[in-house]
């Protein structure tokens, strides 16, 4: 009896291990996807109900392309216990694989025998032929009669016809099955691309007392995925207004499509794995290897150089023509004209949309002047461009920070290389003197620019009363970054010519001052929510997605060059962007719901207000021409005189009044040989250093203003009048 009972209890514990034991299969959906710089998460959700006692879980369907260290597992019923989670790569669809491939090999290899097959008559019908044709001595020695030969002629070529049409027959059999052949080979290549494509899936097991059910959440990163910013501009003039669109081009190749899908980007970068750091052995001196082979060109880390120019193509001149070098970019204005500042020895890339990109080097002199003429290429729908600006930065771990006592700048001393930090004297809490590769100064004022959540901070300063550093807690620092390139002084101009330390603290932490409400690091930490869903095939392509809509307050404004250009541009302000978190890209623009065109922006950080360009309005007329040419001699012929008038007429034709400026020059005399007089203004501000006359109007709706212009050149040497008299810009 006890026997049986013992049999009995066992019988039950086999059952309800087997039970639990049991993979229970559930399905789940992808709600939400974060879109870093290079990568993305991607969150998932399930719903699952389970027995008591331990039950194993599969989540099938996953991508294949996910970091499995990165994958995270999290359930909402806090009574049920979450143990093992691992995640395996499978072939789902491997049956209907197997079914397909088997019939396709099948019909492959009854192809192949049946080409073997007509391979082999098809020499026997060669060799039939030789022998038929062959055979011409037949009758041997003694001949045959006339009727004996005509029957033998007859009988030979009623066989060589059998044998062409048989070959015949033959040879298009063969050309089909080899077609067949070929067709076969490429379907089941096709097959071995496309069914065979692993999957990931997710087993985890859960415990839990009773019969019970819970949701789950998992989170994963892929690498394949990208995003880039564009904005749509919706322009409305009577209200001073515009509808901003924020939208991102994405591009993912996880093999999943994301359908419906809540959508997150940011500037941020995905965390990697979930291993802790661990410390190495730390010597001094550092070892230094140095190879005696290797000839080294060293440049000033401060050797600027200015470059300026102007970008053309067949048409005219290029506005908009994105010109970079390393981080540091700038736009050509309407005239094409670009300047920007530049390492010596460094390469300058010019690109604009449509044309095919140029690089040009820079030479170690002061002034580079580099002009360029960009051909077309119509191959291209548009240039790619980098709008990102991102600091070559040296970053200091905040674990070396942490715990740190004195003043926040001693963190730099022997944590960055080239940077040399000394206290500057013996009082407790002083600033540190903070010197990043040199003195550039003649004066020798090597003081770092420290810049605190965004807001710079002058050093200098010798107490610990006057040290802003030392009011902040090494704890509130989120990170520590050094500039010491070009990137530094295309930020922060001169004053960043001995190096920038730039310094984020937690969001929200006060210490009595406004140091921490930073706008350059929530710039740097850029994170944006979609409203509605958004759906991205997995295709690599490239896919709109929207995200939010801002109604902001704008200004109006409206420039002209009638020299270089008959169009008029209608710009805007917007004050305050930074509020907005706008960053660099495409604008598509509309005007009361009329598309007009495609502008750009680039907001620059040190900048309250964003300006850009909104395209040519088409509703505002301008009209330069040349109303009086003299030419004259003095009494000794020793020097002539050229007398220029020149009109321009602007005429609004919009419902609204508007603000415009109109640009035009005069010639700037670089020698003695030439002088340039401005007779008559117009009303113009003259900058005498290149010339340039600017007129600030307001015009009406139905306006018209007309500006005149007289400016005469004297020419004092006779060998340079040729080229002067024939030049149009004159």
């Amino acid at each position: 009896m006890k026997r049986f009972i013992h049999l009995i209890l066992l019988l039950t514990f086999v059952a309800s291990y087997a039970n639990a034991a049991d993979t229970l299969t559930t399905q789940s959906k992808i709600e939400e996807v974060t879109i870093y710089k290079q990568g993305a998460m991607v969150e998932r959700t399930a719903h699952v109900k389970i027995p008591a006692g331990v039950s194993i879980i599969k989540i099938p369907m996953i991508s294949h392309k996910l970091d499995q260290k990165s994958v995270q597992v999290g359930i909402s019923n806090s009574d049920i216990t979450l143990g093992k989670v691992d995640v395996i790569m499978e072939v789902t669809n491997k049956d209907s694989f197997v079914k397909a491939n088997k019939k396709l090999v099948d019909r492959i290899s009854v192809v192949r025998d049946s080409i073997q097959i007509l391979t082999s008559l098809k020499s026997t019908l060669k060799n039939e032929k030789r022998i038929v044709i062959s055979n011409d001595n037949i009758g041997g020695k003694k001949g045959f009669s006339a009727e004996q030969l005509s029957g033998i002629a007859s009988f030979m070529r009623k066989d060589l016809n059998e044998i062409a049409d048989n070959t015949l027959k033959y040879d298009r059999l063969y050309d089909d099955l080899t077609r067949e052949y070929r067709i076969s080979r490429q379907q089941l290549q096709l097959l071995d691309e496309r069914a065979l494509k692993p999957k990931a899936a997710i087993l985890l097991s859960l415990t839990s007392p009773t019969s019970s059910e819970t949701d789950i959440t998992i989170s994963y990163i892929i690498k394949d995925a990208q995003w880039k910013p564009f904005y749509e501009l919706h322009v409305f003039e009577k209200t001073a207004t515009m509808n901003i669109n924020k939208k991102i081009f994405v591009s993912q190749k996880s093999q999943e499509d994301w359908n419906e899908i809540k959508m997150t980007v940011t500037k941020s970068n995905p965390t990697k794995n979930n291993k802790k750091p661990e410390l190495t052995r730390y010597t001094l001196p550092h070892q230094i290897v140095t190879s005696k082979n290797t000839q080294t060109t060293k440049v000033s880390e401060n050797n600027m150089v200015k470059v300026f120019g102007v970008v053309r193509d067949e048409k005219g001149s290029l506005q908009g023509t994105h010109v970079s070098v390393g981080n540091i970019s700038t736009e050509t204005d309407a005239s094409g004209f670009y300047e920007i500042l530049a390492p010596a020895y460094s390469t300058i890339v010019f690109s604009h949309s449509g044309h095919s990109s140029i690089q040009r080097k820079t030479t170690n002199e002061n002034v580079n002047m580099i002009n360029i003429n960009l051909a077309e290429d119509a191959s291209k729908i548009y240039a790619e461009k980098n709008y990102e600006i991102e600091e070559e930065a040296a970053e200091t771990d905040i674990t070396d920070i942490i715990g740190l006592k004195g003043s926040v700048d001693n963190a730099l001393k022997g944590r960055v290389s080239g940077v040399q930090a000394s206290a500057s004297s013996g009082q407790p809490g002083a600033e540190s003197s903070v010197r990043i590769r040199g003195t550039s100064t003649l004066t020798g004022n090597s003081q770092t620019l420290y810049v605190v959540d965004g807001m710079p901070i002058e050093g200098g300063k010798q107490s610990a009363e006057s040290n802003p550093l030392a009011s902040i807690n090494p704890a509130d620092i989120v990170s520590m970054e050094v500039l010491k390139d070009a990137s530094a002084t295309a930020i922060y101009g001169s004053r960043a010519a001995n190096g920038v330390v730039i310094i984020t603290t937690k969001k929200g932490a006060k210490t009595g001052s406004d140091l921490y409400n930073s706008v350059f690091s929530n710039l740097e930490d850029y994170t944006e929510t979609s409203a509605g869903l958004n759906s991205i095939p997995s295709d690599g392509a490239e896919h709109e997605a929207a995200l939010q809509q801002e109604e902001i307050s704008v200004h109006y404004t409206y420039y002209a060059a009638p020299k270089i250009t008959p169009n008029v541009y209608m710009l805007a302000e917007i004050p305050h962007w930074k509020d907005f978190q706008f960053l660099p890209g495409k604008l598509r623009v509309f005007s009361d719901n009329t598309y007009t065109g495609e502008s750009y922006w680039t907001p620059k950080d040190i900048e309250d207000t964003l300006h850009f360009s909104l395209g040519v309005d088409k509703n505002v007329g301008i009209e330069r021409q040349l109303q009086v040419t003299k030419q004259k001699k003095n009494l000794f012929n020793t020097r002539d005189k050229i007398k220029r008038e020149w009109l321009i007429t602007v005429k609004n034709n919009k419902e609204v009044t508007i603000d415009i400026t109109v640009e035009d020059q005069i010639p700037v005399a670089q020698s003695d040989a030439v002088k340039v007089n401005l007779i008559d203004n117009g009303g113009a501000t003259l900058n005498e250093s290149d010339g340039k006359l600017t007129w600030k109007l307001k015009l009406a709706p139905g306006e018209k203003k007309e500006i005149k212009f007289i400016y005469e050149v004297i020419i004092k040497d006779s060998s340079v009048y040729d080229s002067l008299i024939t030049d149009e810009n004159l």
